[in-house]
Protein backbone atom coordinates (compact mmCIF):
# COMPACT_ATOMS: atom_id res chain seq x y z
CA UNK A 1 0.00 0.00 0.00
CA UNK A 2 1.43 3.22 -0.94
CA UNK A 3 2.62 5.83 1.57
CA UNK A 4 0.22 8.46 0.20
CA UNK A 5 -2.84 5.96 0.81
CA UNK A 6 -1.91 4.86 4.56
CA UNK A 7 -1.48 8.79 5.32
CA UNK A 8 -4.84 9.17 3.70
CA UNK A 9 -6.82 6.87 5.65
CA UNK A 10 -5.26 7.45 8.76
CA UNK A 11 -6.44 11.29 7.92
CA UNK A 12 -9.72 9.93 7.01
CA UNK A 13 -10.17 8.12 10.31
CA UNK A 14 -9.21 11.07 12.47
CA UNK A 15 -11.75 12.95 10.84
CA UNK A 16 -9.41 15.13 9.26
CA UNK A 17 -10.78 16.81 5.97
CA UNK A 18 -8.70 15.93 2.80
CA UNK A 19 -6.81 19.01 1.44
CA UNK A 20 -8.98 20.85 -1.93
CA UNK A 21 -8.18 19.79 -5.55
CA UNK A 22 -5.88 22.02 -6.75
CA UNK A 23 -6.97 24.14 -9.66
CA UNK A 24 -4.70 24.97 -13.04
CA UNK A 25 -4.53 28.71 -13.35
CA UNK A 26 -5.66 29.27 -16.71
CA UNK A 27 -3.22 30.44 -19.24
CA UNK A 28 -2.68 33.33 -21.57
CA UNK A 29 -4.45 32.72 -25.20
CA UNK A 30 -2.68 32.14 -27.92
CA UNK A 31 -3.85 33.27 -31.14
CA UNK A 32 -3.34 31.19 -34.55
CA UNK A 33 -4.18 31.16 -38.32
CA UNK A 34 -7.77 31.78 -37.82
CA UNK A 35 -8.37 30.32 -41.24
CA UNK A 36 -6.07 27.07 -41.11
CA UNK A 37 -7.60 26.32 -37.37
CA UNK A 38 -11.45 26.61 -38.30
CA UNK A 39 -10.80 24.40 -41.72
CA UNK A 40 -9.20 21.78 -39.06
CA UNK A 41 -12.22 22.53 -36.34
CA UNK A 42 -14.17 21.74 -40.31
CA UNK A 43 -11.94 18.19 -40.22
CA UNK A 44 -12.90 17.25 -36.47
CA UNK A 45 -16.47 18.44 -36.48
CA UNK A 46 -19.54 18.83 -37.82
CA UNK A 47 -20.32 21.61 -37.47
CA UNK A 48 -18.15 25.14 -37.03
CA UNK A 49 -20.22 27.85 -36.69
CA UNK A 50 -19.57 31.97 -37.41
CA UNK A 51 -21.11 35.41 -36.74
CA UNK A 52 -22.99 36.40 -39.73
CA UNK A 53 -21.49 39.66 -40.89
CA UNK A 54 -24.56 41.77 -40.34
CA UNK A 55 -22.95 44.33 -41.98
CA UNK A 56 -19.38 44.39 -40.68
CA UNK A 57 -16.93 44.59 -43.64
CA UNK A 58 -14.03 42.80 -41.81
CA UNK A 59 -16.62 39.63 -40.69
CA UNK A 60 -17.58 39.43 -44.23
CA UNK A 61 -14.05 39.88 -45.65
CA UNK A 62 -12.98 36.98 -43.60
CA UNK A 63 -15.75 34.86 -44.30
CA UNK A 64 -15.32 35.07 -48.52
CA UNK A 65 -11.28 34.63 -47.49
CA UNK A 66 -12.26 31.54 -45.77
CA UNK A 67 -14.40 30.18 -48.42
CA UNK A 68 -11.90 31.11 -51.19
CA UNK A 69 -9.15 29.60 -49.49
CA UNK A 70 -8.20 26.62 -51.84
CA UNK A 71 -8.45 24.19 -48.37
CA UNK A 72 -11.84 24.37 -47.43
CA UNK A 73 -13.76 22.10 -50.33
CA UNK A 74 -11.66 19.89 -49.11
CA UNK A 75 -13.32 20.14 -45.23
CA UNK A 76 -16.60 21.10 -45.81
CA UNK A 77 -19.54 20.37 -47.89
CA UNK A 78 -22.26 22.99 -46.88
CA UNK A 79 -22.65 26.67 -45.93
CA UNK A 80 -25.89 27.11 -43.64
CA UNK A 81 -26.57 31.15 -43.90
CA UNK A 82 -29.18 33.22 -41.64
CA UNK A 83 -29.71 36.10 -44.44
CA UNK A 84 -31.27 33.66 -46.94
CA UNK A 85 -34.77 32.77 -47.45
CA UNK A 86 -35.60 28.46 -47.84
CA UNK A 87 -38.21 29.54 -50.11
CA UNK A 88 -35.77 30.31 -53.05
CA UNK A 89 -33.42 27.07 -51.69
CA UNK A 90 -33.86 25.56 -55.65
CA UNK A 91 -32.65 29.47 -56.58
CA UNK A 92 -29.36 29.34 -54.96
CA UNK A 93 -28.61 25.62 -55.63
CA UNK A 94 -28.58 26.40 -59.30
CA UNK A 95 -26.99 29.40 -58.97
CA UNK A 96 -24.10 27.86 -57.05
CA UNK A 97 -23.98 25.17 -59.43
CA UNK A 98 -23.50 27.29 -62.21
CA UNK A 99 -26.65 27.66 -63.93
CA UNK A 100 -28.29 31.01 -65.23
CA UNK A 101 -30.87 32.05 -62.93
CA UNK A 102 -32.97 34.88 -63.56
CA UNK A 103 -31.83 37.90 -61.79
CA UNK A 104 -35.42 38.95 -60.60
CA UNK A 105 -35.78 35.56 -59.08
CA UNK A 106 -32.71 35.14 -56.99
CA UNK A 107 -32.94 38.00 -55.59
CA UNK A 108 -35.54 36.88 -54.00
CA UNK A 109 -33.58 34.73 -51.81
CA UNK A 110 -31.03 37.45 -50.41
CA UNK A 111 -34.34 39.90 -49.78
CA UNK A 112 -36.90 38.49 -48.87
CA UNK A 113 -35.81 36.81 -45.52
CA UNK A 114 -36.92 38.01 -42.15
CA UNK A 115 -33.80 39.20 -40.51
CA UNK A 116 -34.32 43.23 -40.46
CA UNK A 117 -30.79 44.34 -39.91
CA UNK A 118 -29.39 42.96 -43.03
CA UNK A 119 -30.52 44.07 -46.59
CA UNK A 120 -28.74 40.74 -48.67
CA UNK A 121 -25.96 42.65 -50.27
CA UNK A 122 -23.09 40.89 -48.57
CA UNK A 123 -25.32 37.30 -49.25
CA UNK A 124 -25.39 37.67 -52.64
CA UNK A 125 -21.85 38.80 -52.37
CA UNK A 126 -21.13 35.33 -50.63
CA UNK A 127 -23.40 33.44 -52.96
CA UNK A 128 -21.11 34.88 -56.09
CA UNK A 129 -18.42 33.44 -54.18
CA UNK A 130 -19.46 30.04 -53.78
CA UNK A 131 -20.55 29.98 -57.39
CA UNK A 132 -16.82 31.04 -58.43
CA UNK A 133 -15.77 28.69 -56.15
CA UNK A 134 -17.42 25.81 -57.39
CA UNK A 135 -16.50 26.54 -61.22
CA UNK A 136 -13.13 25.84 -60.49
CA UNK A 137 -13.63 22.20 -58.33
CA UNK A 138 -14.81 18.73 -59.51
CA UNK A 139 -18.38 17.67 -58.50
CA UNK A 140 -17.59 16.19 -55.00
CA UNK A 141 -15.56 19.12 -53.69
CA UNK A 142 -18.28 21.72 -54.80
CA UNK A 143 -20.01 23.56 -52.24
CA UNK A 144 -23.83 23.91 -51.23
CA UNK A 145 -25.31 27.20 -49.44
CA UNK A 146 -28.36 26.07 -47.59
CA UNK A 147 -30.83 28.97 -46.71
CA UNK A 148 -31.54 29.08 -42.67
CA UNK A 149 -34.22 31.47 -42.96
CA UNK A 150 -37.54 30.33 -42.60
CA UNK A 151 -39.66 30.02 -45.89
CA UNK A 152 -41.61 33.42 -44.83
CA UNK A 153 -44.47 33.85 -47.59
CA UNK A 154 -44.33 37.91 -47.47
CA UNK A 155 -47.66 37.93 -49.84
CA UNK A 156 -49.60 36.95 -47.17
CA UNK A 157 -48.09 38.47 -44.09
CA UNK A 158 -50.69 41.02 -43.10
CA UNK A 159 -50.88 40.97 -39.51
CA UNK A 160 -48.22 40.85 -36.45
CA UNK A 161 -48.90 37.53 -36.04
CA UNK A 162 -48.83 36.09 -39.40
CA UNK A 163 -45.24 37.76 -38.72
CA UNK A 164 -44.89 35.92 -35.54
CA UNK A 165 -45.58 32.52 -36.71
CA UNK A 166 -42.11 32.68 -38.84
CA UNK A 167 -40.03 34.41 -36.34
CA UNK A 168 -40.29 32.07 -33.85
CA UNK A 169 -39.21 29.47 -36.16
CA UNK A 170 -35.88 31.32 -36.27
CA UNK A 171 -33.69 29.07 -34.46
CA UNK A 172 -35.89 25.37 -34.17
CA UNK A 173 -35.96 25.66 -38.42
CA UNK A 174 -32.47 26.15 -39.10
CA UNK A 175 -31.72 23.37 -36.77
CA UNK A 176 -33.85 20.90 -38.21
CA UNK A 177 -32.17 21.70 -41.93
CA UNK A 178 -28.59 21.27 -40.51
CA UNK A 179 -30.60 17.85 -39.03
CA UNK A 180 -31.60 16.51 -42.56
CA UNK A 181 -29.76 18.38 -45.48
CA UNK A 182 -26.35 18.31 -42.96
CA UNK A 183 -25.82 15.43 -39.69
CA UNK A 184 -28.23 12.96 -41.55
CA UNK A 185 -26.27 12.76 -44.92
CA UNK A 186 -22.62 12.88 -43.38
CA UNK A 187 -21.75 15.78 -44.70
CA UNK A 188 -19.94 18.80 -42.75
CA UNK A 189 -21.33 22.42 -42.66
CA UNK A 190 -19.87 26.28 -42.18
CA UNK A 191 -22.80 27.19 -39.85
CA UNK A 192 -23.51 31.39 -40.31
CA UNK A 193 -26.25 32.69 -37.77
CA UNK A 194 -26.21 36.04 -35.57
CA UNK A 195 -23.97 35.08 -32.51
CA UNK A 196 -27.27 35.41 -30.21
CA UNK A 197 -28.22 32.07 -32.49
CA UNK A 198 -24.80 30.40 -31.68
CA UNK A 199 -25.47 30.63 -27.63
CA UNK A 200 -25.65 26.89 -25.86
CA UNK A 201 -27.57 28.81 -23.30
CA UNK A 202 -29.08 31.73 -23.68
CA UNK A 203 -28.30 34.48 -21.56
CA UNK A 204 -31.46 36.81 -21.69
CA UNK A 205 -33.06 33.56 -20.06
CA UNK A 206 -30.67 33.86 -17.46
CA UNK A 207 -29.08 30.55 -18.81
CA UNK A 208 -32.35 28.43 -18.24
CA UNK A 209 -32.91 26.00 -21.79
CA UNK A 210 -36.52 25.17 -20.35
CA UNK A 211 -38.66 27.68 -22.13
CA UNK A 212 -38.48 27.45 -25.67
CA UNK A 213 -38.04 30.57 -26.12
CA UNK A 214 -34.47 29.68 -24.77
CA UNK A 215 -33.58 27.40 -27.43
CA UNK A 216 -30.63 28.59 -30.24
CA UNK A 217 -29.71 26.66 -33.29
CA UNK A 218 -26.54 25.19 -31.77
CA UNK A 219 -28.38 24.32 -28.30
CA UNK A 220 -30.88 22.27 -30.37
CA UNK A 221 -28.36 20.63 -32.15
CA UNK A 222 -26.43 19.42 -29.54
CA UNK A 223 -29.67 18.44 -26.99
CA UNK A 224 -31.87 16.53 -30.12
CA UNK A 225 -29.05 15.80 -32.89
CA UNK A 226 -25.98 14.77 -30.32
CA UNK A 227 -24.10 16.84 -33.11
CA UNK A 228 -20.52 17.80 -32.56
CA UNK A 229 -20.70 21.60 -32.78
CA UNK A 230 -16.89 23.80 -32.69
CA UNK A 231 -18.58 27.38 -31.64
CA UNK A 232 -16.74 30.40 -32.55
CA UNK A 233 -17.27 33.40 -30.96
CA UNK A 234 -16.40 36.86 -33.03
CA UNK A 235 -14.89 39.57 -30.74
CA UNK A 236 -16.60 42.51 -32.74
CA UNK A 237 -17.23 44.90 -30.19
CA UNK A 238 -15.49 46.52 -27.66
CA UNK A 239 -14.91 45.00 -24.09
CA UNK A 240 -12.91 44.89 -21.47
CA UNK A 241 -10.77 41.59 -21.85
CA UNK A 242 -8.76 40.05 -19.16
CA UNK A 243 -5.89 40.67 -21.83
CA UNK A 244 -4.13 42.90 -23.95
CA UNK A 245 -5.48 41.98 -28.03
CA UNK A 246 -3.59 44.77 -29.35
CA UNK A 247 -0.32 42.65 -30.47
CA UNK A 248 -2.46 39.69 -31.73
CA UNK A 249 -2.40 38.16 -35.36
CA UNK A 250 -4.91 39.38 -37.98
CA UNK A 251 -6.97 37.11 -38.47
CA UNK A 252 -6.29 35.52 -35.41
CA UNK A 253 -8.31 32.17 -33.29
CA UNK A 254 -7.99 31.06 -30.00
CA UNK A 255 -9.06 27.97 -28.40
CA UNK A 256 -10.90 29.27 -25.34
CA UNK A 257 -10.81 26.09 -22.34
CA UNK A 258 -8.50 26.58 -20.22
CA UNK A 259 -7.32 29.96 -20.77
CA UNK A 260 -8.54 33.88 -19.27
CA UNK A 261 -10.37 34.48 -22.01
CA UNK A 262 -12.60 31.48 -21.78
CA UNK A 263 -13.09 31.62 -17.65
CA UNK A 264 -14.03 35.23 -17.88
CA UNK A 265 -18.20 35.72 -17.55
CA UNK A 266 -19.76 35.37 -20.75
CA UNK A 267 -21.84 38.42 -20.10
CA UNK A 268 -18.30 40.49 -20.56
CA UNK A 269 -18.82 39.94 -23.88
CA UNK A 270 -22.57 39.91 -24.69
CA UNK A 271 -24.87 40.99 -22.12
CA UNK A 272 -27.78 40.25 -23.82
CA UNK A 273 -30.50 41.91 -26.57
CA UNK A 274 -31.73 45.48 -25.34
CA UNK A 275 -30.63 46.70 -22.12
CA UNK A 276 -29.32 43.52 -21.19
CA UNK A 277 -32.40 42.24 -19.06
CA UNK A 278 -32.98 38.98 -18.27
CA UNK A 279 -36.31 37.04 -17.98
CA UNK A 280 -37.39 33.63 -16.69
CA UNK A 281 -40.98 32.10 -17.29
CA UNK A 282 -43.67 32.14 -14.21
CA UNK A 283 -47.13 30.90 -14.60
CA UNK A 284 -46.67 30.75 -18.36
CA UNK A 285 -45.62 34.63 -18.71
CA UNK A 286 -42.20 36.19 -18.84
CA UNK A 287 -40.95 37.96 -15.65
CA UNK A 288 -37.67 40.00 -15.15
CA UNK A 289 -35.42 38.39 -13.14
CA UNK A 290 -33.58 40.59 -10.45
CA UNK A 291 -29.91 41.33 -10.97
CA UNK A 292 -28.84 39.79 -7.55
CA UNK A 293 -30.15 36.64 -9.16
CA UNK A 294 -28.61 36.56 -12.48
CA UNK A 295 -26.23 33.42 -13.34
CA UNK A 296 -22.74 33.55 -14.36
CA UNK A 297 -21.42 31.54 -17.13
CA UNK A 298 -18.05 31.30 -18.03
CA UNK A 299 -17.41 32.28 -22.09
CA UNK A 300 -15.41 28.12 -22.57
CA UNK A 301 -19.14 26.64 -21.92
CA UNK A 302 -20.80 29.30 -24.51
CA UNK A 303 -18.12 28.89 -27.28
CA UNK A 304 -14.70 27.17 -27.91
CA UNK A 305 -13.24 29.80 -29.72
CA UNK A 306 -12.78 33.53 -30.12
CA UNK A 307 -11.65 34.79 -33.59
CA UNK A 308 -10.06 38.02 -33.72
CA UNK A 309 -10.19 40.14 -36.66
CA UNK A 310 -8.43 43.36 -35.38
CA UNK A 311 -9.27 45.92 -33.33
CA UNK A 312 -13.48 46.13 -32.61
CA UNK A 313 -13.38 50.12 -32.97
CA UNK A 314 -12.07 49.88 -36.11
CA UNK A 315 -14.31 47.96 -37.26
CA UNK A 316 -16.28 49.36 -40.51
CA UNK A 317 -20.16 48.82 -41.36
CA UNK A 318 -21.37 48.49 -45.00
CA UNK A 319 -23.86 51.26 -45.89
CA UNK A 320 -27.02 50.69 -48.44
CA UNK A 321 -25.87 50.07 -51.88
CA UNK A 322 -27.22 53.30 -53.90
CA UNK A 323 -28.33 50.99 -56.82
CA UNK A 324 -30.98 49.57 -54.23
CA UNK A 325 -31.37 53.33 -53.13
CA UNK A 326 -32.84 53.96 -56.39
CA UNK A 327 -34.71 50.98 -56.74
CA UNK A 328 -38.45 52.58 -55.93
CA UNK A 329 -39.76 49.04 -55.75
CA UNK A 330 -37.34 48.21 -53.07
CA UNK A 331 -36.95 50.70 -51.13
CA UNK A 332 -41.09 50.51 -50.79
CA UNK A 333 -41.35 47.24 -50.28
CA UNK A 334 -38.50 47.54 -47.22
CA UNK A 335 -39.89 50.29 -45.84
CA UNK A 336 -43.17 48.74 -45.58
CA UNK A 337 -41.88 45.49 -43.75
CA UNK A 338 -39.80 47.34 -41.43
CA UNK A 339 -42.45 49.91 -40.54
CA UNK A 340 -45.13 47.08 -39.44
CA UNK A 341 -42.62 44.21 -38.24
CA UNK A 342 -39.03 45.86 -37.89
CA UNK A 343 -37.33 47.94 -34.64
CA UNK A 344 -37.76 50.77 -35.71
CA UNK A 345 -33.70 51.90 -35.55
CA UNK A 346 -33.79 49.68 -38.41
CA UNK A 347 -36.47 52.29 -40.13
CA UNK A 348 -34.42 55.24 -38.91
CA UNK A 349 -31.12 53.67 -40.68
CA UNK A 350 -32.84 52.65 -43.84
CA UNK A 351 -34.04 56.06 -43.98
CA UNK A 352 -31.03 57.77 -43.17
CA UNK A 353 -28.86 55.84 -45.91
CA UNK A 354 -31.19 56.50 -48.81
CA UNK A 355 -31.32 59.89 -47.53
CA UNK A 356 -35.04 59.52 -47.16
Amino acid sequence: MGKCLVVGIVLLLLGVPAPAAQTAAPNAAVPVDAIAAIVEALRTHQIVTLTDPHGNVQVQEFLLSLVRDPRFPDAANDIVIETASARYQDAIDRFVRGEDVEPAVLRHAWEDHTVPNSLGAQAEELLRAVRVVNASVAEPRRLRVIAGDPPIDWENVVTPRDHFRWIELRDSHPADLIRRLVLDRGRRALVVYGQGHLQRRQVATNYDMSPWQAQTVVSLLERDHAATVFNIWTLNRTVDLPEKTESWRVPGLVRLRGTTLGAADFALYDRGPGDGSRVGVKAGKLAPIPREEWKVLQMEEQFDGLLYLGPPAAMGTTSVPMTLCRDAEFVERRLDRLTRFGPPIEVQNFRKACGL
